[in-house]
Parts: C-alpha cells; sequence; structure tokens
C-alpha cells in the first residue's frame, strides 16, 4: 500500500487559543482542591478516615479500569492488524497517560495510610485467629502484594508509554517498522494486561472482604473496563468533531465504536448474570456473602437499578443501526455508559462500609472529583501535545475509505 505523504491526510493538532487547551488548568485546579477537601475530611477521626478510604478507593478503581481498557484497546488493535482503528488509536494513547497520574494518586491508599481501613487483611492478627486467613496469608505477605501493586505500575505505565511514543515516532518519521515492532510485542503485552487487571481487581476489590472469592472476577473487571473505555473514547471523538477536528472520522467509524459498545454490554451482562448464577447454584457461604450484602436493605434496588441500567437501556438503545451511526447518539449513551460504570464500582466497594444499605457522603463527590480532575487533565495534556490521529500509518488510507 502507498504511504506517500501527498496522499495522506494532514495531521490534525489542537490549535492554541482553543477552548480545549484551556481545559487543563481548570482542571487541575479543581482536582487539586477536591483532593485536599477529601484529605481533610479523611483526618477527621476514625469514622472519616474510614469514609475516606472506601470513598477514594471507589474513585480510585473507577478511573484505573479506565485507563487500563484504554491500554487493551491500544494492543488489541496492533495484535490484529486493524485497519478501521488506527485513526481511533491515538484517542486510547492519550487515555493511557492518566497511568503516570494513577500511580501518584494511589499514596493515599498505601497500608500506612489510610489502605488498612479497606483491606483488613493488612492486619496480620488475623494469621492466628482465622482460618481462612491461616490458609491465603502467603498472598498477604507484604513482600509479595508489595511486590505485585509495583508490577502493576510498572507494566501499565512503562507499555503505555512505550506504544504511544513508538506511535508519535511513526508520525514523524513515517517509518513502517514501528507498525512492524508494535505488532510484534502487542500479543506479550496482551498476556501481561490480563495478569496485571485480573490481579489488580482482585488485591484492591475482591480481597475488600477478603473471605470471598470468584474465579469469574477478572472477567467481570475486564468487561467493566473495555465498555466504560470505549464509551469514553466515543464522548472524546463527539466532544472533538464538534470542535472541527477529527473530520475525517465518519459515520462507519461510529458504527464500528457502537458495535463493539454493543457487543462489551452483552459481554458485561454475561458474565455478571454467569458470576451470580453459579454462586447461587453452589450456595458456598464464603461466596453467597458477596450477594447477600448487596440484598440487604437499599442495595436491593440498587442491584436492581445495575441491571436495567447497564444492560436492559444500553442493550436496547444500541440495538438499532439508527443509533449506532451518529457520534452525537453514541454520546448519549456513553454518557450513560460511564455512568452506570460508576454506580457498579460503588456498589462493589461502598457495601463493606455501610452494610444495612445505601449512606451517601459528600467525600463519595470530592473523591471522585479530584480523581476526575487530574486524570482527564492528563488526558487532555496529552490530546493537546500530539496529533490527533496517526497520520502515517501504513494502514491510513484504508482506514479513512472504510465501509461496513
Amino acid at each position: 500500500m502507498s504511504t506517500d505523504k501527498h496522499h495522506l491526510p494532514e495531521r490534525e493538532r489542537i490549535e492554541e487559543g482553543s477552548p480545549l487547551t484551556g481545559l487543563g488548568m481548570p482542571l487541575l485546579v479543581v482536582g487539586v482542591v477536591a483532593l485536599v477537601v477529601s484529605l481533610i475530611g479523611g483526618c477527621m477521626g476514625e469514622k472519616g478516615a474510614k469514609q475516606f478510604a472506601y470513598s477514594y478507593l471507589f474513585a480510585y478503581g473507577y478511573f484505573w479500569t479506565i485507563a487500563c481498557g484504554a491500554f487493551f484497546w491500544i494492543i488489541l488493535h496492533h495484535a490484529t492488524d486493524s485497519d478501521w482503528s488506527v485513526i481511533l488509536r491515538r484517542t486510547f494513547e492519550n487515555m493511557t497517560m492518566m497511568f503516570p497520574v494513577l500511580v501518584v494518586l494511589f499514596i493515599p491508599l498505601l497500608p500506612f495510610l489510610w489502605g488498612h481501613y479497606c483491606w483488613k487483611w493488612l492486619d496480620p492478627s488475623y494469621y492466628a485467629t482465622d482460618a481462612i486467613y491461616y490458609e491465603k496469608w502467603p498472598w498477604f505477605e507484604s513482600w509479595f502484594y508489595g511486590g505485585r501493586w509495583i508490577f502493576f505500575f510498572a507494566f501499565f505505565t512503562i507499555a503505555s508509554f512505550w506504544f504511544r511514543s513508538r506511535s508519535l515516532r511513526q508520525d514523524a518519521h513515517g517509518n513502517p517498522v514501528y507498525t512492524v515492532l508494535m505488532q510484534w510485542w502487542s500479543p506479550l503485552a496482551i498476556i501481561g494486561f490480563g495478569v496485571c487487571l485480573t490481579f489488580s481487581g482482585i488485591d484492591w476489590l475482591m480481597t475488600l472482604n477478603y473471605h470471598w472469592y470468584s474465579t469469574m472476577w477478572g472477567v467481570y473487571i475486564f468487561a467493566g473496563a473495555a465498555q466504560s473505555s470505549m464509551a469514553l473514547a466515543i464522548v472524546a471523538c463527539w466532544i472533538l468533531k464538534s470542535q472541527g477536528y477529527l473530520k475525517v472520522m465518519t459515520q462507519e467509524h461510529a458504527h464500528i465504536m457502537g458495535k463493539l459498545l454493543f457487543a462489551f454490554t452483552v459481554f458485561w451482562a454475561y458474565i455478571a448474570f454467569s458470576q451470580f448464577m453459579l454462586i447461587w447454584y453452589a450456595n458456598i457461604p464464603e461466596e453467597t456473602v458477596f450477594f447477600e450484602i448487596r440484598n440487604t436493605g437499599s442495595w436491593e434496588s440498587w442491584s436492581m437499578f445495575l441491571v436495567y441500567g447497564q444492560f436492559v437501556f444500553p442493550f436496547i438503545f444500541l440495538l438499532t443501526q439508527y443509533m449506532k451511526r451518529s457520534f452525537f447518539r453514541l454520546s448519549l449513551i456513553s454518557f450513560w455508559i460511564l455512568f452506570m460504570h460508576g454506580i457498579d464500582l460503588y456498589w462493589i466497594v461502598l457495601p463493606y462500609l455501610n452494610l444495612e444499605g445505601v449512606v451517601w457522603s459528600w467525600m463519595d463527590l470530592t473523591c471522585f472529583v479530584a480523581i476526575a480532575c487530574l486524570t482527564l487533565w492528563a488526558f487532555v495534556r496529552a490530546t493537546c501535545s500530539a496529533g490527533l490521529f496517526p497520520a502515517r500509518d501504513p494502514r491510513i488510507l484504508n482506514c479513512l475509505s472504510l465501509t461496513n
């Protein structure tokens, strides 16, 4: 395929003075202020510390899964040698620039700060009094969980920087060797992605009750991550198009993104139901405790809302071709899916703090705003610093002539 520069579209960049370039500083300021307010709340006695720990973990898990999902779409693109997603890849690459910020934002959850309020297994005294802890104690050894967490952060940060830097080098030099190089490394990155996402989901979310376990938990977290990251990419593309950018992205690209969003909506529902059904059928106390808590008090209504909100409504909305061939219509359901992803993470984390039902706290909001603004600051900064799509990728012409 010819890669003559005269046949390639010019690389679009966000110009200085654009409203998008002005988003960075407000996001940073609001994020820092919200984080400081949240930390102050976390210092207001034992009750405030516990509330901060759980509220912060909920917000952190939300954006961690979105960033992981974005990385998944990048390596899937390279592993399958996809043509259609070339123009979308840079958006996902920019989303993975959230990882360095997320590494820093994990500090409040360290065991010697507020982490021990969430993860009771950090207290080694359980070793002598709890038979289940005794059986699992090698997993909870400080050197082992500390090493795992360092590996999670190192893998996602280094790998995301590596793929994005090779993509940017191809923009500069037009050398197809970068495409081959990224294709070669993507299968290994998929293995690393699966390991790190699964075990970060286990360490940070499943072990909130270390008695409980589910062999489907990693896939459940993956389904939400892939669905929500695609939703955020759709919203980002719609915003850019509304500002006059990404004009080369057509309804054909929207159609495929809509189909993938629909597919992972169904996949999330399949995994969620399968996990529930298998636990219900086996009726093992160490497993059923997860759903027993979430069928107590107002959490039961929350569980039903999750079923209809994250599956039934998006499924019906995305069922027709008409809804999937417009970035505006897709952005509407994407905003809803991003909202429901937050409901899902809240449903996972907060019942361990409030066993009898939903109890709102102002720290739920401030923690979420803090991490949202700081991670989106990194996303916007990356978006404004490079071309909006890899214009010198050897598959770009096939991508721009896409029909499906």
